[in-house]
């Protein structure tokens, strides 16, 4: 079928397109007034006893101290494993979610080969509001301190001899997360594509379905026509 074909089929079906582009119209609109998000990843760090986080051998590459920082995390997941993305550093907000919580080992790794090569726990926090994403920081990190306390205070571990849990100041910002104009102008381009092309086949396939439907009567009384003829004696 020929652009003209198409573009005299979505003539003359012209609700369909009208129909689809007020949907598309709809959606847009809906996403547009949606807003920005607020996020933040907020990173706990654990050491070597009486070390610090610019130490050059805090013991945040020790697998010893790796393997405590996971304990701290699968505690915190209830012992489900976090949700896994292509890569480490994929935003949280990019899967699609607007208000949610993700506690993770850092991983250096994929969705498909997990590599943990640091002490580090991650918190990646999502909301509306940057006094929920702020309130749910604050209780994630308290969660991960006293975790990690209890652990070793179980283990009858004297405090001066226990792993740290260091909170990096500089991921406690909390950044607000909105589309950009070029991006809210490429969602728009996107979604009239989409429309025009949705609107496209839906017209050729009515106008096809119509334009047998009105054929077949024609068509059957034709063959009656030609099998009385034949029945009639010359």
């Amino acid at each position: 079928m020929t652009f003209r074909e198409i573009l005299f089929a979505m003539l003359r079906r012209w609700y369909i397109p009208v129909v689809v582009l007020a949907c598309a119209a709809l959606a847009t609109a809906v996403l547009a007034s949606d807003g920005g998000t607020y996020s933040t990843k907020t990173v706990v760090t654990f050491v070597r006893p009486a070390t610090t986080g610019l130490s050059p051998s805090n013991g945040n590459t020790d697998p010893s101290v790796i393997a405590f920082a996971g304990a701290v995390v699968q505690e915190i997941n209830d012992g489900r494993p976090p949700s896994r993305y292509s890569t480490s550093d994929a935003p949280y907000y990019g899967a699609g979610v607007r208000q949610g919580v993700l506690v993770e080992l850092a991983n250096s790794g994929s969705q498909w080969v997990s590599t943990f090569s640091r002490s580090d726990v991650e918190l990646r926090i999502v909301g509306r509001s940057a006094e929920w994403v702020e309130s749910q920081q604050e209780d994630l990190v308290d969660r991960v301190l006293a975790i990690a306390d209890a652990k070793q205070a179980v283990l009858a571990i004297p405090s001066e001899d226990r792993i740290r849990a260091i909170v990096d100041p500089l991921t406690m910002r909390i950044e607000y997360v909105s589309p950009s104009r070029r991006g809210q102008a490429a969602a728009v381009a996107a979604m009239l594509t989409v429309a025009l092309i949705v609107s496209a086949w839906g017209s050729v396939t009515l106008d096809r379905r119509l334009s047998r439907h009105r054929a077949a009567p024609h068509t059957r009384v034709e063959f009656s026509s030609r099998r009385i003829l034949e029945g009639t004696p010359s």
